[in-house]
């Protein structure tokens, strides 16, 4: 518990809370939610959330309110990530969630076992609680290495190691646990579509627990698209676990977001949750700002210089645009900036930033932030 409450205060003291993308959720449906025992799916409910995302970190809250007898449940989790700069290196994965269930017992009425004598079974009321609070965590190391295996294309390879736990109460029944665990995962990025395939390993005491799966990603413009499949190999469930969901921004404000999920498994808590599907709506509510119009920029000695903050990447990001003929060219750190200064004749550019992991991104406070007409986005840089 302690080592899941550190690690829950590394990530809410670690970044800025005003400096990120903060969203109000609201779903309905047969909404699940991670890192409960109880396994809530119920067969309806309102679920309420708060998030904030970045690059290298994740924040979130949520609360359902159950309709009809479902059970009424809260969550937090956290996750950050440190990573050292380059195209190879080390990274360090700190993750924590807490959650409360609340039902009202409910009694089942079944048949004694029969005793020595033969007597007549009789009715024995039986007291089923699904009420429960815990704790839990994880603390995971591990390399990495990217390339670009082809033009407009990146490969990442991550390999990890650590530890996970968490304490429990779930009824009458206390549970405490921690497994060591790890895994391996290589992600292929193309410009709209990025291609994963990993595998894990949890280390029980009795039996070791291995899945295998892949998952798959597709953003083009306000849409997305994404799933995953996967089995276990051993110690898990016989069906396969799949998720599957998609959203499309209806304003720049409000998204329209809608997923499913089904035969999960949770190694950790020891426990399944019910296939689910939702729909829901996501509401920017700040952290963020209008983008800022292009200005004239005459720079270093007369030459234009682009700045992008570290919290918005991870690794050592590149820039391309039509002053670079579109190859991207590294950027160099200055304290809690990266940098770009090159020499450009006066006019008017279109340029946009490359991650360590090859994904072509603008973030939304870069000035003369737009839509390239082809689903991405590109900046504007005016050079006098």
């Amino acid at each position: 518990m302690r080592g899941a409450l550190l690690s829950l205060a590394l990530v809410l003291v670690s970044h800025p809370a005003l400096a990120q993308e903060w969203r109000g959720t609201a779903r309905f449906g047969r909404v699940t939610h991670d890192g409960t025992p109880a396994g809530a799916s119920g067969n309806s409910s309102v679920v309420l959330g708060l998030t904030r995302g970045a690059p290298s970190d994740w924040l979130g809250a949520s609360v359902a309110v159950p309709v009809g007898e479902d059970p009424f449940w809260a969550s937090l989790g956290g996750w950050k990530r440190f990573e050292t700069r380059g195209t190879a290196g080390v990274l360090l994965d700190l993750s924590a969630n807490g959650f409360l269930q609340r039902q009202d017992a409910t009694v089942v009425t079944g048949t004694a076992a029969p005793g020595p004598l033969p007597l007549p079974t009789a009715p024995r009321p039986t007291r089923i609680d699904r009420s429960g609070q815990g704790l839990g965590g994880e603390l995971i190391a591990g390399a990495f290495v990217t390339g670009r295996p082809a033009s407009g294309t990146a490969l990442r390879a991550e390999a990890r190691g650590g530890l996970a736990a968490q304490r429990s109460e779930y009824g009458d029944v206390a549970r405490r646990r921690s497994l060591p665990t790890g895994d391996a995962r290589v992600s292929l990025l193309f410009p709209k579509l990025t291609v994963s395939a990993e595998s894990r390993v949890w280390l029980d005491d009795e039996v070791t627990r291995t899945y295998a799966g892949g998952t798959i990603r597709w953003a083009n413009g306000p849409v997305q698209l994404w799933g995953s499949l996967g089995g276990w190999t051993s110690g898990g469930l016989d069906q396969p676990a799949w998720t599957a969901g998609g959203s499309i921004s209806i304003t720049p404000a409000v998204e329209f977001q809608a997923g499913g999920r089904g035969h999960a498994f949770d190694p950790l808590y020891l426990t399944t949750t019910e296939s689910s599907v939702w729909a829901g709506l996501a509401l920017r509510l700040g952290g963020t700002r209008a983008p800022a119009a292009p200005v004239a920029t005459r720079g270093r000695d007369g030459r234009p210089v682009i700045l992008l903050s570290a919290r918005e990447t991870t690794g050592t990001p590149s820039i391309a645009g039509d002053f670079t003929g579109w190859k991207p060219q590294p950027m160099r750190r200055e304290g809690s900036r990266w940098i770009w200064t090159g020499t450009v004749a006066p006019g008017v550019y279109h340029y946009a930033f490359v991650g360590a992991d090859g994904t072509w991104f603008v973030p939304q406070s870069v000035p003369g932030r737009r839509d390239d007409g082809m689903g991405g986005q590109v900046a504007v840089l005016v050079v006098e």
